[in-house]
Order: C-alpha cells, then structure tokens, then sequence
C-alpha cells in the first residue's frame, strides 16, 4: 500500500524565479499522502518532454518483499513509477519479491502498457512515466479497490493525480476505474486517451462522458483486446431457474428450523458441489491477503535494526460486525495466520444523545459470534476489540480529518460509512472482556465489501423479485456489480489507509468474482417469501457458513454497517449532501 502523488505542468507560462518550487497541491496532499504509508516517503522533481515539469512523490507502507521498496521508482530507461497495489496472483507474481519492481520491470519490457496491466491479480492504482514515448499511463484495476484521484485546469496545462487530497484541492474527481487512461505531454496542450477493461457499452460511455464534459476534455478511446466480461448473465434465459433454490422452496415450509433448511439444502449434490467450490476459492482468497505480508507487524517494522528476528504480534484484523461476511473471513483466516499470532476482530460503536452507551446492534452480534469463533476454534487468539466513539470525539475528527479524506464524496451516506470505516480502522479501543486498552499493530485490514453486490444481500433485491420476478433481479445484480468501483471503495481504502493499514477485500478476488458472476441469480439467493429475511438473502453464502460450522452467524440477518454501529440517522435521506462535512 501507498500514497501516490504526480502533479504535471506546463513550464511554458512560468517564470524562472518561482519555477520548480515544491506546489501548493502537494503542500495540501503532503500529510494525508505520508500518513498511507509510514514506512517511507521520498520525491522526484525534473524536467520532461522540454516545457513539462513533473513532481511525482509516494509514501509506502511495506507490504511485499524482503525488505520496504522507496518509491518513486525509476527504471534504467529513465522511466518513472508510482505503484499503489498489491500483486496477488497470476502471471506478474513473484513469491517473496517486492511487486512493485516486478511490475516495473514488466512495463519496460513491455510493448503494449495495457496487456500488461490486465495480467495484474491484485487492487491497484498506479502512474508510469513512459520516457520514450512521453506518455503517462494511469488507473485504478477494474473494480476500483484502491483510491486515485484526478484534476487537469480548464487550460489542460496541468495534470494531478493522487491518492487523497482535501477539500482545499478544488475540481478534483475520483478516476472512474473503467481502464487504462493515457496522457500525451507531446505537446502544450495534454492529450487524453483510455483503454477499456471491457469492450465499451452504455454504461461505459456514459460514466466516460460525464467525466470528460467536467473537464471539458475529449479522451479517445482505443480499440484494444478487452478482458473478457466477467460472468455474463443471460438475461432472457432463465428457463433452467428452478433447477436454483427455487426448486428446493418447499424445504423451508416444512420446518421452521433454519440449521434443517441449510441441513437438507446441503444434501443435496449439486448444491454441496457450488458451495464446496466456493469455499474452496474463498479460501484461497483470504490464505493470498493474510500470508503475502511481511513478518513484521507495523510497529516492529521500526525495529527491525535492533535485531528483532520475530514478531508475534497481530498482523490481520477485520472490521467485525459479526454478521454473515466478517465472521466467514474470520473463521477461514484461522486456518492460514501462524497459529502464535493473534488476529484482530474490530467492532465500531458510536455514542448516541450523549448517554455512554455503546450497546449497539452490531456490538450484540459481534460478540455473539466471538463466542461462536472460540468454540470453534479454542486455539485461536482473537481478540475482540471494542472501539467505541463518544460524540465530541466523532465532531473532532470528522471536522478535522474525515472531511477531507471523504472529499470529493459528500453525500450523508458517505459521511456515515466513512466515519464509521475510519473510526474502526484506527482500531484504537478495549479488549473484550478484560477491558483493558489496546491499539491493533495489524497492517491488513480485511474487510467484507462485495458480498451483498455479488450475493443478494440488500433488501430492495427481496422488493425486486417480488415485484418484476428474476429477469428483473438479475439486471439489478449485474447492475450492482458493475458500479462497485463507482460507490464505496475508494472512499473505504482513503479511511482505511489514512492509518497506514491496507483494506483487502477477499469477496472481491478476481478468481472468487469471476466464478459468483458466472452463477445465476437463482443459484447464489433466493429472497422469496418462502426463504425468509436471514436465510434467502445471501442463501449460498449462508450455506458456506453453516458448512463450516458458523451455525449461528449464518442466521443473522443483514444489517447496514451504519446503522449496526449507529452512526447513521434514518431520518436523513442518503443520497443528499451531508451538512457535516
């Protein structure tokens, strides 16, 4: 993980004196970017393509390799890189080397930016400086995991991107991560190109045209070999939807007993195989995000010259409501953390009429389903850890800190989750039931985002299928999924970051997505009548569960991360601009 920062203008109108100077952009962005990644934090300043100056600074937080990697990094072409990601798997990864050199090393050897890119199985966001060509070639991976923000004036003389800004840094928007953008510095007026992730259709061109008309630039769009769409969902075939949980709806009438639903459903070999093949990915998913990490906590990273050859502090914790998705990650993470470190559970309560009560909905659950886990696993070390957030000290940081990491997001909704997020990421609070004090040292943060898109998770999928039926069910999941990059995820990686952790969102493993989407609707949930609200919803991800012993937690009905924690108002409307921020 890292903060990243490229700033691009042209010399021509500049006077000598004043020219290069450290910019007023990077005065503004300097803390928030240094604050993602502790661990380093170096710059870059020359010249470029003659009338250009660039400055390209990163921070990092030491996530792969042997030992933390400075960035930016320059190749011996002279080209330059800002690498924010993590490679996962695939053809780019190298066990045990830093990723960042080995994309590098990737892209000089490369004749077409784009093909390798897509190789890439992992989140990122990135900037490379292509010396030859004078290009630079920036984006975010196609479901928008890691935050990368983008202005150019009304001149198109200056270019910013950057991993978080400030309310101060004016016009600036969040990259729409639909592919690979491309800026030419050949000449005094930059010129804007993009290389889809998928062979462009409405929604493309329409997210495509609202970022260019608030530039009031024109991208050109290339036509290149796209990856191939990711589950493709045959709307008007749905012939085989009872061959689905459909079929198997007159289970849940004749008991009331939810284990004998999921008992009886699990019997039944064709749905044991989907589950059993989606557990198998999932975990491959969580054992990727918890094992590729340095053998350091954070705190001990800073001590490694005094000779501390180990470290069996927390290394992974999880935002934990335990609900359905937090308390799957957390039973699947024992299996591959070291079996003498510690994994965090983080559970996020706020204040409400200054009563110092901190009862909330999802501290109920959560321990609920701490208890479960260590029945289920007595040799685990979790520690429950309870954050909870007064009222005065939410105004403090939400004034102070929040507001400009939410920006340039400003709706209430995204007031609550990023409060919420940035609260229980800090992840400073008290050990349940000892009450005693404690901050995680974890670097990873894992968190269950994707889950409700992919599975059927929210009720107006329950509304949808009851009112217009499944043809209508399966447009709105493809829908949903579609516009994940557009709605939280950057958001939740500048909270998250903010204090040099990493988020990382099994659910959204490229292996793990690619099989759900090629699913249908009918075979993932089944939010009927006949399934009620805590078995239906979410119905294949509720049967992994029950598989693997989480009996109580694959009950819990969902419940919004704002409302759990109690920071959310429900009398406000969600989408309307919150006056806090």
């Amino acid at each position: 993980m890292c903060g990243i920062f490229c700033l691009i203008e042209c010399t021509t109108n500049k006077t000598k004196p004043s020219f290069p100077t450290k910019s007023f952009e990077w005065t503004l962005c300097k803390n928030v970017i240094a604050n993602r990644g502790p661990d380093s934090l170096n710059g870059l300043e020359e010249s470029i393509a003659e009338q250009w100056h660039i400055q390209f600074y990163a921070s990092v937080l030491w996530m792969q390799g042997s030992q933390p990697v400075s960035q930016p990094l320059v190749d011996s072409d002279s080209n330059i890189f800002l690498w924010n990601g993590d490679v996962f798997s695939g053809s780019l990864f190298e066990e045990n080397l830093c990723d960042s050199n080995v994309v590098l090393t990737a892209l000089q050897n490369s004749t077409d930016i784009y093909c390798t890119m897509k190789e890439i199985k992992g989140p990122f966001s990135f900037c490379y400086y292509q010396k030859s060509l004078k290009l630079l070639h920036f984006g975010r991976d196609r479901f928008g995991r890691h935050s990368l923000l983008f202005k150019t004036t009304e001149n198109h003389d200056s270019l910013l991107l950057t991993s978080v800004a400030g309310k101060d840094v004016n016009n600036i928007v969040e990259l729409p991560a639909i592919g690979i953008f491309t800026a030419d510095f050949s000449n005094e007026k930059i010129k804007f190109g993009c290389s889809p992730w998928y062979e462009p259709n409405e929604r493309f061109f329409k997210v495509l045209d609202d970022f260019s008309k608030r530039f009031n630039i024109h991208v050109d769009v290339a036509k290149v070999e796209y990856l191939p769409k990711l589950g493709e969902l045959f709307i008007n075939i749905l012939t085989d939807c009872n061959a689905g949980f459909l079929r198997y709806a007159e289970i849940a009438s004749e008991t009331t007993s939810f284990d004998k639903v999921m008992d009886n459903l699990l019997k039944i070999s064709n749905i044991r195989v989907t589950v059993n093949n989606l557990l198998s990915l999932l975990d491959e998913s969580v054992k990727r995000r918890v094992k590729i990490i340095p053998k350091f906590c954070r705190n001990c990273t800073k001590l490694q010259s005094e000779s501390i050859n180990s470290c069996q502090h927390a290394k992974v914790g999880l935002l934990f409501s335990g609900g359905l998705d937090s308390a799957i990650l957390a039973a699947i993470a024992h299996k591959h953390v070291d079996s003498n470190e510690t994994i965090d559970l983080i559970n996020v309560a706020f204040e409400k009429k200054n009563n110092c009560n901190f009862d909330v909905p999802d501290r109920k659950t959560g321990r609920q389903t701490y208890d479960e886990l260590l029945k289920l696993h007595p040799e685990r070390k979790y520690k429950f850890i309870e954050v909870d957030v007064s009222r005065k000290e939410l105004e403090k940081y939400r004034s102070t800190q929040i507001f400009n990491l939410v920006y340039p997001l400003a709706t209430v909704l995204d007031d609550s989750l990023a409060c919420a997020v940035w609260f229980a990421s800090k992840a400073n609070g008290m050990i349940c039931p000892e009450t005693e004090p404690y901050e995680s040292t974890c670097r990873v943060l894992l968190l269950g985002m994707g889950a409700d898109e992919q599975f059927g998770g929210y009720m107006r999928h329950r509304t949808i299928l009851r009112r217009n039926g499944w043809e209508a069910l399966t447009t709105e999941l493809k829908l949903e999924f579609d516009r994940i990059s557009d709605r939280n995820l950057g958001r939740d990686d500048r909270m998250v970051a903010d204090h040099g952790r990493q988020s990382r969102l099994p659910y959204l493993d490229e292996d793990f997505v690619d099989f759900v989407q090629k699913l249908p609707p009918w075979k993932r949930c089944c939010p009927t009548e006949k399934f009620p609200v805590g078995l239906g919803d979410k119905l294949l991800l509720r049967l992994l569960a029950h598989s693997i012993g989480l009996r109580e937690a694959s009950k819990l009905p969902k419940r919004a991360f704002q409302f759990g924690s109690r920071i959310a108002d429900g009398k406000e409307n969600a989408k309307d601009l919150s006056k806090r921020l």
